[in-house]
């Protein structure tokens, strides 16, 4: 017999607004940028929910195996939110997690790639590769390891990939990389987590259809930009490269942009039309110095970061929304991955040197 949805919701709810209390109320960022070194930092993290990355630097002193234990707390989130829940709802957090599968499949691809496409050395590189059933039981070993591009498919079994892989041959990865196979895996799981969406509760199905085609739009907006115009890349190229949903692919001014000279487009203009706000503090220039350039990569980080702002203020507001659905679950899921970011960027600053004013602008 399925639950009623308010006491599952009124469980789940206590629980997640419990752990996000305490997330607000630590000073981990804090004190972790004001740290003066690495391991000064490491030290912050032992009387933290992270103490597990203190633990894995003792044992190592390996930053890597720092972020992959981050990288199992991720993972571990998802399963426990899930267990929480029954039905379509816990199938949806299991397809969530699925964007961490197809990261992994991505990052195992990229290894078995510069190892046989490009000769180079991965076994450092593979250590660090997460291993472990995610939600299909991919061979990921068998995957870095395969001779052959025939030989890697055999690896993803029974997994939902093999027939996407299956487009590509080793003579079209060795002419023309990963970028297509990689859009290819990112699309379809964009297009299984909105189906999943359509088999929830109506109040859940609404919450998260709104959510995820803001993020939709974001992304698209996101790729536009970054492709469209900092890489410069073709018209035909480019309108491939969107997720065919939401207001952003629909619509007109898009394809406008696309169309037009990469000269000619701009990507401020077309953010403002969809997610206005993005100021521009002089007009784009022609690239073709040095300053030039320098300009082109401020404008496109600007760009991003504003991007990433409006989704950040998206997952804020979430937290006051119909506590009897699943908004406060993704909400949480949001939350808890900016913070891990963060002290993952931080992480790596200290290990590089960088100064606390310099990461702060980093991490925004």
């Amino acid at each position: 017999m399925s639950k009623d949805p308010v006491s599952v919701y009124g469980f789940i709810n206590a629980k997640l607004r419990a752990k996000i209390g305490l997330m607000r109320q630590s000073r981990i960022i804090e004190d972790l940028l004001k740290a003066a070194s690495l391991v000064e930092a490491v030290s912050v993290l032992r009387d933290s929910p992270y103490h597990a990355l203190a633990e894995a630097y003792d044992q190592t002193g390996d930053l890597q195996q720092m972020e992959y234990v981050l990288l199992e707390m991720e993972i571990a989130m998802y399963r426990e939110v899930a267990s929480y829940l029954e039905g379509k709802s816990a199938t949806f957090v299991n397809h969530l997690l699925g964007k961490i599968e197809v990261d992994n499949l991505k990052n195992s691809i990229r290894l078995w790639y510069s190892s046989i496409i490009r000769g180079r050395p991965i076994r450092y590189r593979s250590g660090y590769l997460y291993k472990q059933t995610i939600l299909h039981p991919i061979d990921w070993t068998a995957m870095v390891n395969a001779t052959g591009w025939e030989t890697l498919l055999k690896a993803l079994g029974q997994s939902p990939y093999e027939g996407i892989l299956k487009e590509y041959t080793e003579q079209d990865l060795q002419k023309d990389g990963l970028f297509s196979l990689e859009s290819k895996l990112d699309g379809f799981w964009y297009e299984h987590m909105l189906s999943g969406i359509q088999t929830l509760s109506r109040q859940d199905r609404e919450v998260a259809s709104a959510i995820f085609a803001v993020e939709v739009d974001l992304k698209n907006l996101l790729t536009l930009a970054r492709y469209g115009w900092y890489h410069r890349m073709e018209g035909s190229a480019l309108r491939t490269l969107l997720l065919p949903w939401g207001k952003v692919a629909e619509s007109k001014e898009t394809e406008r942009y696309i169309q037009a000279p990469v000269d000619d487009r701009d990507p401020v203009a077309l953010i403002n039309r969809f997610a206005g706000g993005l100021e521009q503090d002089s007009p784009f220039v022609q690239r073709g110095s040095i300053h030039s350039e320098e300009t082109s990569v401020l404008e496109n980080l600007k760009i991003e970061d504003y991007l990433e702002k409006r989704r950040h203020a998206l997952y804020r507001k979430m937290l006051s929304s119909d506590p009897f659905t699943i908004a406060l679950a993704l909400s949480y899921f949001f939350l808890n991955k900016e913070e891990s970011s963060m002290i993952k960027a931080i992480l790596n600053g200290k290990y590089y040197g960088y100064d606390e004013a310099y990461i702060r602008g980093v991490i925004g």
